[in-house]
């Protein structure tokens, strides 16, 4: 998508705009040094600065441009608000040594933390009953945000407001729930695709809209109808004409997958081979297949055919999170609850909500540079942050990608990144991965065997 500039902010256009406009003015050439020129330059820094400001003005009136509180009035001319962080939540459990011959009660509010910077609030009023020994209840972050994410069981131990006979506090699962104010691209996203919320036929977009906002962690979705497996033995028909004789099978049905297909003689193990040993048609709700003579299908009596086929009014959503972090059952009851209110789903759509397969990908290569580059390339392949990681990162961040070596390749040749000394590698050779379509349900990711070296070649 090209850049749009409401007005020019060249610097070197602007420069030479008003040197003319002067000269034009004065009727005679301004060199170098004469003061009136020197007057003109000075003009220019300012007005480059201005003609930025108001080309950034109009440009945020479009919604690719737009940021902060400007992005959020166009949100809310869709009907949507930015989603507030979220706070993470836990469960914690207050003990004591010995039991008491009387209750114990730990106020709602009472702060627990574990390094002085992460504060957990209990949720309700919770009573140590007199006899018992401990007493569990939940608790809530004081701030939202992923940095109060992942505080592991134990991680919380610490008692800020201090209770009379309480020994010890811990909590008893990792926390987590904890999310950042939704970003400029994210609310973004959802503002484009709040065109497809309103609808009564459930198209695709609609549901990934939905499914969308079920979860602010929830990044993308993939649509499709459910899909069902048959599995049929067909008899084989000799068919006469023009003085040959063709062996056929055929099966009817509707919204069968040609590319599903699979074909074997009956009772064998081996499937046949498409155009080798047959070939097949699919028109009209007819799958026909027609037998080579000469291919290991011919003569036989029956065949075994396996075939999948999409379902009406079945429809499977595949979330995924920011990140391409798998979503959890939680997450998946959510979107599949949004994508099921009665307002949104059409009345005989059958919902199912699945999380993404995973697939898995090593990395094994050699990268080539020069002696006097080899620190600086070093860096920029393997360093943190570098295009390996970079790779790692966008292979495994989204659905319908398939798992593709020549991203890798592109990213140790010219990596990208903040710093000026950033060096590519002057060649590479990728043996993992290699290039696999995966289906767009299955998300790939990295598994964590990681095989690089660097050789270096003379300057």
């Amino acid at each position: 998508m090209s850049d749009l500039n409401f007005i020019t902010t060249d610097t070197k256009e602007i420069y030479d705009t008003i040197i003319t406009s002067l000269e034009n003015g004065v009727a005679e050439p301004l060199y170098p040094g004469d003061e009136r020129r020197i007057y003109g330059e000075a003009f220019v820094p300012i007005v480059v600065a201005v003609y930025s400001a108001v080309n950034d003005a109009c440009r945020q009136k479009m919604l690719r441009y737009a940021r902060g509180a400007v992005l959020d009035a166009i949100g809310e001319n869709a009907g949507l608000v930015r989603i507030d962080a979220q706070k993470a939540t836990t469960t914690l459990r207050f003990s004591i040594g010995e039991a008491m011959p009387m209750n114990i009660t730990i106020p709602a509010g009472t702060r627990v933390t574990g390094d002085f910077e992460h504060y957990f609030l209990t949720d309700t009023t919770v009573v140590l009953a007199a006899g018992s020994t401990h007493v569990d209840v939940t608790a809530t972050a004081d701030e939202g945000g992923v940095d109060y994410n992942a505080i592991p069981v134990g991680g919380l131990n610490i008692l800020v407001d201090l209770l009379a006979y309480i020994d010890n506090v811990s909590n008893l699962t990792a926390t987590e729930g904890g999310n950042d104010t939704e970003t400029d691209d994210g609310f973004r996203e959802r503002i484009r695709a709040a065109s497809n919320k309103i609808t009564t036929a459930g198209p695709a977009a609609s549901y990934r809209y939905w499914a969308m906002q079920a979860d602010p962690t929830v990044a993308d979705a993939i649509i499709e109808n459910k899909r069902q497996t048959l599995t049929k033995e067909l008899q084989v028909m000799t068919v006469v004409g023009d003085g040959s004789n063709t062996e056929i099978a055929v099966l009817g049905g509707d919204r069968l997958l040609l590319d599903t297909l699979v074909v074997k003689a009956h009772g064998s193990a081996t499937a046949a081979e498409i155009l080798t040993d047959y070939s097949a048609s699919y028109s009209d709700n007819l799958l026909m297949i027609s037998i080579v003579s000469a291919g290991v299908l011919a003569g036989a009596e029956s065949l075994d055919i396996t075939i999948d086929r999409t379902l009406e009014c079945s429809v499977v959503i595949t979330p995924i999170l920011y990140g391409g972090e798998i979503p959890t059952a939680t997450i998946l009851q959510k979107v599949l609850e949004s994508c099921s209110a009665d307002d949104v789903r059409p009345l005989n759509d059958h919902v199912e909500v699945q999380a993404p397969q995973v697939q898995t990908y090593d990395i094994e290569l050699v990268y080539y540079t020069t002696l006097a580059d080899e620190a600086n390339c070093v860096k920029a392949v393997e360093g943190d942050g570098g295009a390996i990681d970079q790779y790692i990162y966008w292979q495994g961040s989204a659905l319908n990608r398939d798992i593709n070596p020549d991203y890798l390749r592109k990213l140790i040749l010219t990596p990208q990144g903040e710093d000026d000394d950033l060096v590519g590698a002057i060649r590479v050779q990728i043996v993992k991965p290699v290039y696999t379509e995966l289906s767009p349900t299955v998300v790939a990711k990295f598994s964590g065997s990681k095989v690089v070296r660097h050789i270096v070649r003379g300057d």
